[in-house]
């Protein structure tokens, strides 16, 4: 079976694109896709955001993500 990690990335906005800002945070407990996609869903969550040129973005990697 597949299995996903989730992972938090820090994007910032230049005006025009989005961008990494090369900070991210990783649920180290492999999950399914379904319940990692659950759970990085947005409706999943109350978002706080008072800077509009930064965010949080909530993906699911798979854990052979690297041998790709």
């Amino acid at each position: 079976m597949k299995t996903f990690l989730l992972v938090f990335s820090m994007w910032g906005y230049d005006g025009l694109d989005w961008h990494f800002i090369g900070n991210q945070y990783v649920y180290s407990e492999p999950m399914t896709e379904l319940q990692c996609s659950t759970i990085a869903d947005q409706n999943s969550w109350f978002a706080y955001e008072s800077n509009p040129f930064y965010k949080i973005a909530a993906r699911c990697m798979p854990t052979d993500a690297s041998a790709t």
